[in-house]
């Protein structure tokens, strides 16, 4: 059976999940698994079964079916499970095309190939134009339907031509083959386990660990990992056995043999170059970036539903609103899907060194939109940890996390997409004390001490502070010794945590490659940069902001990671990337005759941040108690991500 092509939906937030299997499981657990990331989806449900060896097809329906297919699938209760060796089910929010049109699994090419798709193509009708001149014929103004048009077409390169965030599984029956993608830089997510007789996929973990087939053993290295590093979004995951598709992959599986295979079908380039400053080649590449980051924003405003924006504050989240705003002033597609006012979505707190309220109102001055604000505290977090950790799959690297949940359920009473800035920092070099010290390594390194000394004079300017060379280079001495010596310095500064993280896991299992990692990531700063992009840094604040946006049925957007503007700023020297003792020169320059010299020049870039140690220390907190057991004195960030492995490992 096939659903009419006439009746497919656009963009769609979804949960997706599969099974491949000789024996797929019973029809509880299968329902069980989808109902784990109901929150993705609350809309609707779906279900296909296949055989793959005699072709045939079973669509069925759970609870929250839409009853024009409830009425004529058989629930998922009554399938005889034994019949089938692949299940896909799927758990819609529906963002355009708010009717039953939308429904999931949908069909292509009368039924030879399924699709369960999670995500956007912001560029399909341009792919869709492009088909039709070979002779494509469309019956609906769906994103959905270029994919599998596109995969009919192009085969696996068809990703290649996508501009969007996605993750997705086609079954194609002519070819008795799963084709699974993920987007360039991981917004969507996509969790798979195989171990060789089993094949299944989820957008979330949790929905995997109800499988009967899967283990639930605790990946220990990769904890290890998590507690000294901060690093955990890896291909591995927590559990052992279960792994995401990384950013930039396809994923096949031949259904006759059960054989899997991934392969990479996009490399991000960058220019290591230093480069020497033009101050008139610096203005090009900025109107070129405003023109880019603009259309960015445009073409991530379609919606059939309320849609806003996340503001900090912040250069990246501001520049995301003040662009909005001029399209509403401008009238046409943005005025048509947000209102007659722009919304944003604000956190703020008691404690002014990490408050930025008073930043975020000079926006919402500026721009004169309806401005919601949420107060996050630490009574709030200790009460809901436990939820929050539930739809994080078990840890988060800070409490700043807890803030974006926090927005994302403010923003849940009023729209149902948001925008928000994400990819910036790691885009143009926002976080000072982590790129600049890279960045200054590579002046001396290329005896380029005349750009050094003059940057230093201006960033001394800036702040109206002396910063003499030699002070300067003693306070980042940590990254301008040899690497072999750096190594053996961060084991000694951190020796007594990976005394605790021992004692915690009951063995010494470090990565060695998560060293390698860190002495690699100081190359320069275009290369760090480039590694923050594609490596596990921004990935894992992508993770973050999937699963806050998901646990209120949100949907998010994040203009920053448009391919077409990543690429034309990593071609760019990184000399114009810190500049007059600034960081994020050019979105500064590209953004100069759009927002407030105050928000545009800010000397005191505070980041997404929580009074967290505040937090810690209230009297509802139990880490305390964990400090003792293990004899730290001293709060740090460390400490957050000691409790919470070991409460992961002790659940």
């Amino acid at each position: 059976m096939c659903v009419d092509k006439s009746i497919l939906s656009e963009f769609i937030m979804c949960g997706i999940f599969g099974i491949v299997s000789s024996e797929l499981p019973e029809n509880k657990a299968i329902k069980d698994a989808l109902d784990t990331i109901k929150h993705r989806g609350p809309d609707d449900e779906g279900f296909l079964f296949v055989n793959p060896v005699n072709s045939i097809l079973e669509m069925a329906s759970g609870a929250d079916t839409c009853s024009e297919f409830k009425d004529t699938h058989k629930d998922v209760s009554d399938v005889d499970t034994s019949k089938f060796h692949l299940v896909l089910g799927n758990r819609r929010l529906a963002i355009i095309d708010l009717s039953p049109k939308g429904h999931q699994p949908m069909c292509y090419a009368d039924g030879c190939l399924w699709i369960t798709y999670n995500g956007e193509i912001f560029n399909y009708k341009e792919l869709r134009t492009e088909l039709k001149s070979m002779g494509y014929r469309f019956h609906s103004d769906t994103d959905t339907e270029v994919i599998l048009s596109a995969y009919t077409e192009w085969g696996e390169e068809c990703v290649k031509r996508f501009n969007g965030q996605w993750a997705f599984c086609i079954y194609d029956g002519r070819r008795k083959r799963l084709f699974c993608s993920r987007d360039r830089f991981g917004i969507k997510p996509f969790y798979y386990w195989f171990d060789g007789k089993h094949f299944a996929f989820a957008s979330e973990i949790k929905a995997l660990l109800k499988l009967p087939f899967v283990k639930t053993e605790i990946n220990k290295p990769l904890i290890s990992d998590f507690v000294v590093f901060s690093r955990h979004h890896t291909r591995e995951s927590l559990y052992k056995g279960i792994y995401q598709l990384l950013p930039s992959h396809n994923l096949t599986i031949d259904l006759k043999k059960i054989n899997l295979h991934i392969s990479r079908y996009y490399e991000l380039y960058y220019n290591d170059e230093l480069g020497r400053y033009n101050h008139k080649q610096a203005l090009k590449y900025a109107d070129d970036i405003r023109d880019l980051l603009i259309d960015a924003v445009k073409i991530r405003l379609v919606s059939d539903v309320p849609l806003g924006s996340c503001l900090s504050g912040g250069l990246d989240s501001s520049s995301i609103v003040v662009i909005i705003n001029r399209f509403l002033k401008e009238g046409g597609i943005a005025s048509e899907n947000i209102g007659e006012e722009q919304k944003t979505f604000t956190a703020s707190y008691d404690d002014p060194s990490v408050d930025e309220k008073i930043h975020a109102d000079e926006i919402i001055r500026h721009t004169d939109v309806k401005g919601f604000f949420v107060y996050p505290t630490a009574e709030k977090l200790w009460r809901e940890l436990d939820s929050v950790l539930y739809h994080h799959d078990g840890v988060f690297h800070a409490t700043n996390t807890y803030a974006g949940w926090n927005v994302m359920r403010l923003a849940s009473g009023h729209v149902k997409v948001v925008l928000n800035g994400q990819g910036g920092d790691e885009l143009f070099g926002g976080y000072c004390l982590q790129y600049e010290p890279i960045y200054v390594a590579d002046m001396l390194k290329r005896m380029r001490f005349k750009d050094l000394n003059e940057y230093l004079i201006k960033k001394s300017r800036l702040y109206n502070i002396r910063v003499p060379l030699r002070a300067f280079l003693m306070g980042h001495y940590f990254t301008l010794i040899p690497d072999s010596l750096k190594i053996f310095l961060y084991k000694q500064r951190n020796k007594d945590l990976f005394g605790y993280v021992k004692l915690l896991l009951n063995d010494g299992c470090f990565n060695n490659e998560s060293f390698k990692r860190m002495k690699e990531s100081i190359k320069s700063l275009n290369y760090r940069l480039w590694s923050d992009l594609t490596g596990n840094y921004l990935p894992q604040l992508l993770l973050y902001d999937d699963r806050n946006s998901a646990a209120f049925s949100i949907e998010s957007r994040v203009p920053f990671t448009d391919y077409r503007l990543v690429e034309y700023v990593n071609r760019i020297p990184s000399i114009y990337k810190l500049h007059n003792g600034s960081s994020k020169w050019l979105l500064r320059l590209a953004m100069r005759d759009l927002l407030p010299d105050k928000i545009l020049w800010r000397r005191d870039k505070i980041g997404f941040s929580t009074p967290e140690e505040t937090w810690i220390k209230h009297k509802d907190s139990p880490i305390p108690s964990l400090m003792n057991r293990y004899g730290i004195k001293d709060y740090s960030h460390l400490v957050w991500r000691l409790y919470l492995a070991e409460k992961l490992i002790n659940t």
